[in-house]
């Protein structure tokens, strides 16, 4: 017998505003689908799934849109949101609480294993303020398992309910209408707790039950926060960069201007660690789109008679061998766009930390560049300036001074960092800012610290305060322990803000001494690490470096010693050196994980990091250079620790 019961369909496509089902095609299922909307459901449970966007634009596989489900998810969870980027609003998971408040009525439940990543990110501010709005009680198991970290921060999260299918935050979300309630929503909350594994979660939840699971109850805030509340004091300190929306008054901040750092959609194509290669690879991909221009172009001309043409995303080869395509690039094609190579888009970036590798800088083939190249407008004009984790990361708030392009994940895939730089650049023709420096190549360069920000410091600590002494003073605050510590919610969720403490000067010294530090990594003494060698090889052999792993394994690993090859192994580090972290790895750990030869799975684009050390003529050179991360670390570890304690002076002051 045949189960009447059972509907094929797409769920949010069949309440969509003017959606024709396809009578003809499936007459007995859409038969059932128009009564399914004539029912009185007041119960939804599922998974729903989790994606906010396709991985790549050569996958053509863009989410589907959804314009009445989307419209409702911008009248309510996006116009209370405080984030700029509200994108990952539109995430399959978030469509999915949206229209199950929406199907049930006035009255009812929700039940979902869904992504958590709404607990506590910035952008989903608005959505738990408007569920607390619509729903009478709430119910949150937090089964934690967030793998796009690394590190202990990764084991402290503990399993994958999911099994290897998983790498985000799964909660268990329980949502009552209740038109009988009383009062505000009741929020209760419970988190699972660090270091369960899978079947130990499952266990956990499996034996537990609605009235007998221990709650936390949640009293929000009024930014919507329910776990990790963040600081009111941190609000009174002026914003270290600030971009207000059109007509909105302007705060008094520390930098004039920062940037989102580089999205190159493309990064196997446009960085390595072999200049010829980036050169090589960028010249193939831009005659391949060349060539794709020219294709369409006579495409169009074959249709002028008549048929209507194919789109741009539809025609294009998506070869990912010959090319990365995004939704800059696509349009090009459409227009006629043709792309020349540019030798002066040749340039060194930041592509991790202490990773700096060849880049092709060029508004063309990156993705979105921001204003990055009013920073670095071409390789003639030096600059300085620290990348920043992001609000609404996955990996624990950090800072690094740099002295080149930063790329987007500095800190590692979730990081999406801003950069702060000490300069900006504009070209020379244009009416120069009073106190601007002309420099060569065309450009003037122009001071980043606003002038509203050093007379309020000059003001509080005296007329010989200068603009550098604020650059660097921020530096040194931001490392600071007491800060991270007391403002660590708040730095998850907005830009940090810099509040004046007693001992400018030191944090000033301090954060000096740091910048000279994480910038000149190149030219530290290297620790004196004990070169352990076996077997007799030419010097190339010796010191050329495939993948480094720690000595040992599991409970036995030794952090002491690096075998770096089958032949060399570098002993007598430091316990003390892992002390410094960038995101969820110590320093040392990312010059492990970052100097490794790589092969690029969608194109073969091979990256191999002895190119570098062959390009600048030492052989030695990636071997120095964990003994000089190692120095950094050791010297940063005792720079941060001799901070002082962070005397708030007050805002009056």
């Amino acid at each position: 017998m045949p189960f009447n019961g059972i509907v094929l369909t797409d769920t949010f496509q069949i309440h969509e505003e003017g959606d024709a089902m396809d009578e003809l095609m499936f007459p007995r299922n859409n038969a059932r689908v128009a009564h399914q909307k004539t029912l009185d459901i007041r119960v939804v449970v599922g998974n729903p799934p989790y994606s906010v966007g396709q991985t790549s634009a050569n996958d053509n596989n863009a989410n589907i849109k959804y314009p009445t489900l989307d419209a409702a998810i911008e009248r309510t969870y996006a116009a209370r949101s405080s984030a700029t980027n509200k994108n990952s609003l539109y995430d399959s998971y978030i469509r999915a609480i949206r229209w199950a408040s929406d199907r049930i009525g006035n009255e009812g439940v929700v039940g979902y294993v869904c992504n958590g990543g709404f607990i506590d990110s910035n952008v989903a501010d608005g959505l738990r303020k408007t569920l607390a709005g619509e729903f009478s009680s709430i119910y949150v198991f937090n089964l934690r398992g967030n793998q796009r970290t690394a590190g202990e921060l990764s084991r402290r999260e503990g399993g994958k309910v999911f099994g290897g299918g998983s790498r985000s935050t799964v909660a268990i979300l329980l949502l009552v209408k209740n038109p009988q309630a009383t009062g505000p929503c009741r929020i209760r909350y419970r988190d699972i707790g660090d270091y369960l594994g899978r079947e130990q979660k499952l266990t956990i939840v499996g034996g537990g039950r609605l009235d007998t699971i221990e709650w936390e109850r949640i009293e929000p805030n009024a930014a919507g926060d329910w776990v990790n509340q963040r600081n009111d004091q941190f609000l009174a300190f002026p914003p270290i960069g600030d971009k207000p929306a059109k007509g909105a008054r302007r705060q008094m901040t520390v930098f004039a201007s920062y940037a989102y750092a580089l999205l190159t959609s493309r990064d196997a194509w446009v960085y390595n660690f072999s200049g010829p290669a980036v050169a090589a690879k960028v010249r193939e991909t831009i005659d391949f789109f060349n060539a794709e221009v020219g294709r369409y172009a006579e495409h169009f001309r074959a249709q002028a008679a008549g048929e209507s043409a194919i789109e741009v995303g539809e025609f294009v080869d998506r070869d990912p061998q010959r090319i990365s395509w995004s939704s800059s690039l696509l349009p090009k094609v459409a227009t006629g766009e043709r792309l020349r190579f540019r030798s002066d888009r040749l340039v060194v970036g930041t592509h991790r930390p202490f990773s700096k590798q060849h880049l092709y800088f060029d508004r063309n083939l990156n993705h979105r560049v921001g204003l990055l190249p009013t920073m670095f407008p071409t390789p003639a004009q030096s600059n300085i300036g620290f990348y920043c984790v992001g609000m609404g990361s996955a990996v624990p708030f950090s800072v690094l001074m740099l002295d080149s392009v930063p790329n987007l994940h500095v800190t590692g895939a979730g990081s999406g960092g801003q950069f702060f730089p000490r300069y900006t650049y504009r070209p020379a023709d244009e009416q120069p800012k009073l106190g601007s420096t002309e420099v060569e190549s065309g450009f003037t360069q122009v001071d980043n610290i606003t002038d509203a920000i050093l007379a309020d410091y000059r003001a509080t600590y005296g007329p010989n305060v200068t603009n550098d002494e604020i650059f660097h003073y921020v530096y040194g605050l931001l490392h600071s322990p007491d800060y991270r510590g007391r403002f660590a919610a708040d730095l998850t969720k907005m830009l940090p803000r810099i509040p004046k403490v007693r001992d400018f000067h030191a944090f000033a010294k301090a954060g000096r001494a740091l910048a000279d530090l994480h910038v000149g990594y190149e030219s530290a003494a290297p620790h004196a690490l004990e070169e352990i060698v076996t077997g007799k090889l030419s010097t190339a052999e010796r010191y050329r470096v495939q993948q480094m792993r720690f000595a040992g394994s599991g409970k036995r690993k030794d952090r002491t010693k690096i075998v770096y090859n089958a032949h060399l192994t570098l002993a007598g580090i430091p316990e003390e050196a892992y002390r410094y972290q960038l995101g969820s790895r110590s320093a040392v750990e990312w010059v492990m994980d970052r100097y490794r030869v790589t092969t690029d799975k969608a194109n073969g684009i091979v990256n191999d990091p002895n190119d570098w050390a062959a390009e600048h003529g030492d052989p030695r050179y990636i071997v120095e250079l964990v003994k000089r991360i190692v120095t950094v670390s050791l010297e940063t570890m005792r720079i941060v620790d001799a901070l002082p304690t962070l005397d708030i002076l007050d805002r009056s002051r």
